[in-house]
């Protein structure tokens, strides 16, 4: 796709995100730090005063200088070359965008998607036009901005569908999955492994078989940044290490936000902190 997706997460949504993770009352946060409560309260709300920001960070547990670098709008993730085989379908989420993607092999035409978004008539248009057979759709999570349309989208395309069992059920029919299944379309070979926090059974998947490795997290990470914890932080927080143990050219495609690579967040995620 040709758009350049913004980073999901401003400084002041991470800092949110963690102090509500760890559950730490403003109050509480302040006397910790040593700073004014209205200090605090001014950096959730976007105004940006780097000693505040660097000083959150630590008494966060964040990385101080991805936050601040992320905080003065200094950073954007390396994009990386284009892959044959592999396309990023964003569409409308408000005023942002949720990510769904396709994967195919290049001789065989055999596919699978990876999420629906909002809208999954962007995604039939292109398996139509790229003349795919969809075998399977992935659902990271069950989130609605994830799975719009899934009933629709797998009737037109025959295709079934595959989901953790941890993860609250759905309006169409799913095949439960555990950590450790595997999967082989055509040339692609896909695995999954738990990433909760966000949900009960938030779901990573590694795929093999292109020129590059990839890895479909839904919302366990973003660029620079996380899903929310709904579920549990400290999961959240394990579910990022996680992922950042692929190979450092690993492609992470987020559920929002632009692509980014498994070294770019070493070095650059917030809640990573080595």
């Amino acid at each position: 796709m040709g758009m350049r997706l913004p980073v999901e997460d401003d400084f002041n949504d991470i800092i949110g995100k963690a102090q509500k993770g760890q559950g730490i009352a403003t109050e509480a946060l302040a006397d910790q730090l040593s700073l004014p409560e209205e200090s605090i309260r001014s950096a959730r709300r976007g105004e940006f005063v780097e000693s505040d920001v660097s000083a959150l960070a630590r008494g966060l547990g964040l990385s101080a200088s991805a936050l601040l670098a992320i905080g003065r709008n200094q950073w954007y993730p390396a994009q990386p070359p284009a892959t044959e085989g592999f396309e990023l379908i964003a569409t409308p989420f408000y005023d942002m965008h949720v990510n769904a993607y396709l994967m195919w092999d290049p001789e065989t035409r055999d596919a699978i998607a990876f999420d629906t978004g909002t809208d999954p008539a962007p995604m039939l248009e292109r398996i139509q036009a790229l003349g795919l057979s969809l075998r399977t759709l992935f659902i990271t999570h069950s989130h609605d901005d994830h799975i719009t349309g899934a009933a629709g989208f797998l009737s037109e395309t025959n295709a079934r569908a595959v989901m953790s069992r941890r993860e609250p059920g759905v309006d169409f029919e799913t095949e439960l999955i555990d950590e450790g299944y595997t999967e082989s379309v055509g040339c692609l070979r896909v695995e999954m492994f738990d990433t909760p926090g966000h949900t009960p059974g938030g779901a990573t998947f590694v795929v093999r078989g292109l020129s590059r490795q990839f890895a479909i997290a839904g919302d366990a990470i973003f660029a620079g940044s996380m899903g929310g914890a709904n579920i549990s932080y400290k999961d959240g927080l394990a579910g990022v290490r996680k992922i950042l143990s692929l190979p450092d050219d690993t492609v992470i495609a987020s559920g929002h936000g632009p692509l980014t690579t498994v070294g770019e967040e070493k070095r650059m995620n917030c809640f990573f902190n080595g």
